[in-house]
């Protein structure tokens, strides 16, 4: 028999154990990243994006509209029109769709 207070410990401690540390992009993945959204903003093609959230990864499939330099982050409408907006520092993958 378990008590209610210590299910949601046991939840909350199953939750944190599924959790993953954020990886290490190198230079040459950046590269190729760059690459893969210019010739996909130039073609109009679907980008995947792959990114890190408090230890789990998620993904946002869509056109990348703007780059933002500046606040060093992707401007991206996706396939339901939500704009979202995601920070170089959390991706993780970026593919071709």
């Amino acid at each position: 028999m378990i008590l209610p207070e210590q299910r949601e410990e046991w939840l909350k401690h199953q939750h944190d154990n599924k959790k993953v540390k954020q990886p290490v992009l190198d230079e040459q993945q950046w590269e190729d990243f760059g690459r893969i959204v210019a010739e996909c903003m130039e073609y109009k093609h679907l980008i995947r994006f792959e990114y890190w959230d408090d230890g789990f990864f998620y993904e946002v499939i869509g056109e990348c509209h703007h780059i933002n330099g500046d606040q060093k982050q992707f401007h991206i409408l996706d396939t339901e029109d939500e704009i979202h907006y995601l920070k170089f520092e959390i991706i993780s993958n970026i593919e071709s769709v």
